[in-house]
């Protein structure tokens, strides 16, 4: 997977902790001005492309041995990434709210992927970088990020890929995102600041666990400071943004 196709997978699961929060508060009235200040987009999204890819994992070198299962990975994944596109672009299009046979859309991809993962799972086929490659993997984890409404199964495969983190299949943003998008699911402060929600018509993070140290894990992680974090959402989805945390979990 290149630059451009891990970035746009790390925007996609950014997106999806704010969508369906957006389309809620399109009534709330007008919101706070949000973050000023901020790095144009365009330098926002090259910072952290190349922290991505001082990141990057060194290649296979040898091919994938399950071909047929990496195939349905990298679909589910592009299926999961096109309705996430699709109601991102309505989102900004409609003033923070996205047509709803989009959102629609994005819950039956999640249904879908995450049925089948689950199905992957019970029969104890869950794959390693060698069965599917790297950008199979990563198919997978995307799936795993997704599956907010099936927390158990999600929990199961934060355990499943953790053991991949620590051999470096996967890259260390990709596992701080799902460890934080577990821990809010499980209604928990999260570690890394990566999961915002929506609420009066301003994005907040949910809430974070040790906050003061909140900084030094994002640098550990390769992950963008907190408020260049937060200049990228807001202009990313045109939502105020305000990095105070949410004092209790939102759903």
């Amino acid at each position: 997977m290149n630059r451009h196709t891990l970035q746009g997978a790390c925007q996609a699961l950014i997106a999806s902790s704010i969508l369906l929060a957006a389309a809620s508060q399109a009534a709330a009235g007008p919101a706070a001005a949000g973050l000023t200040d901020c790095p144009s987009f365009d330098v926002l999204r090259k910072q952290e492309a190349d922290k991505i890819a001082a990141r990057q994992l060194k290649p296979l070198t040898a091919e994938p041995t399950q071909p047929e299962l990496r195939k349905e990975l990298l679909a589910m994944m592009e299926r999961d990434q096109s309705a996430r596109s699709k109601a991102s672009a309505s989102a900004k299009a409609h003033g923070g709210q996205p047509e709803q046979s989009l959102i629609l859309a994005i819950f039956q991809s999640d249904q879908d992927n995450v049925s089948r993962m689950a199905e992957i799972v019970e029969a104890k086929q869950f794959p390693d970088a060698s069965q599917v490659g790297r950008d199979g993997l990563r198919a997978a984890w995307l799936i795993a990020a997704h599956a907010d409404r099936d927390p158990q199964l999600q929990a199961k495969l934060l355990a499943l890929l953790e053991p991949l983190a620590k051999k470096g299949d996967i890259v260390p943003q990709d596992f701080a995102l799902l460890s934080d998008r577990v821990k809010v699911s499980q209604g928990l402060p999260q570690l890394y600041g990566s999961q915002f929600r929506a609420s009066g018509g301003i994005s907040h993070p949910q809430p974070i666990e040790k906050p003061e140290g909140l900084e030094a894990r994002r640098a550990e992680q390769g992950l963008l400071t907190m408020r260049d974090y937060g200049c990228l959402l807001q202009q990313f989805h045109g939502i105020p943004v305000d990095l105070t945390p949410n004092t209790q979990v939102i759903r």
